[in-house]
């Protein structure tokens, strides 16, 4: 019986025991969970935290990062815009030094000469003025008129241009009159009847142009009728025309042909110019300054 008690007292204290061990454990798991429970808890708020203020962190750091971009990128892109001002201004500068270089320096008195008094012009509507004044039995006339018909293909709308024969002596006188005829005759060039009196006397060699029958002859020879001709040859718009040639050979000064004159203030020549494009480039200078006044 004693045993038997022995034995029941062993086994309830046993169980205490266990149910001692057992009761622990579950506490202290229990008090781990809650721990755990709350730590999550706590990271969970944490990260609640962090995403309400996530906006106002990233705009934070977007406008640090963006200045830190400007104080690093700023430095550059000042001396890269100073070095591309700098390497501009050096090539406009070279530029129009090469320009000035190779720009033909036309000095007066030299090669162009101011008339003195200033001739009147005919122009009309504020043109400028370019007369050639030139002799139909003059080679360098001759040589000169292709670039002159070049010149008046390509001639600004402000520039008004016209041949005059110079009437320095008899002769010229004389060849003006055949000039004037030609002109009247076919006041649009359309015949090309100066081109064929250039011709005659240059390439074929024709002397004594001017005199009234070889004249007569010739134009008629171009297909103008004997009445055309009788109707200019002494007519008072032909006496107009070289009273008006006269005044402006003795007022332009020029002792010699082929002379340019631009708008009665300039005299000029291919001699003086130095050929027929510099010749072409100061009569351009100058229309350009006189149309600037």
């Amino acid at each position: 019986m004693k045993t038997n008690l022995s034995l029941l007292g062993s086994v309830l204290l046993a169980s205490s025991i266990g149910l001692t061990a057992c009761d622990s454990a579950t506490a202290t798991n229990e008090k781990q969970a809650a721990e755990v429970k709350k730590a999550v808890v706590e990271k969970v708020d944490a990260a609640k935290q962090v995403a309400q203020e996530a906006p106002e962190v990233a705009a934070e750091k977007v406008a640090e990062a963006t200045e830190a971009v400007k104080e690093a990128v700023a430095p550059k892109v000042e001396q890269a815009a100073t070095e591309v001002a700098a390497t501009a201004t050096a090539t406009a500068a070279a530029s129009q030094a090469q320009a000035i270089v190779k720009a033909p320096q036309f000095v007066e008195g030299e090669h162009y000469f101011e008339i003195f008094p200033t001739m009147q012009t005919d122009a009309v509507g504020g043109k400028v003025e370019v007369v050639e004044l030139m002799w139909l039995g003059c080679p360098h006339c001759f040589d000169l008129e292709p670039t002159m018909k070049e010149y008046k293909k390509t001639l600004p709308d402000y520039v008004d241009f016209k041949q005059v024969p110079a009437m320095l002596n008899p002769r010229w006188k004389a060849d003006g009159k055949m000039f004037y005829v030609a002109e009247l005759l076919d006041p649009k060039g359309e015949k090309k009847l100066i081109d064929k009196v250039f011709h005659a006397i240059h390439v074929q060699k024709r002397r004594n142009m001017s005199e009234p029958d070889n004249l007569k002859n010739f134009m008629l020879q171009q297909g103008v009728t004997a009445e055309e001709y009788a109707n200019v040859v002494d007519s008072m718009a032909m006496t107009a025309k070289l009273n008006r040639a006269q005044q402006i050979s003795a007022d332009s000064q020029a002792q010699s042909v082929p002379s340019i004159i631009i708008n009665g203030k300039y005299r000029t020549s291919p001699y003086a110019a130095g050929g027929n494009a510099q010749l072409l480039q100061i009569v351009d200078m100058l229309t350009k300054r006189e149309l600037d006044k």
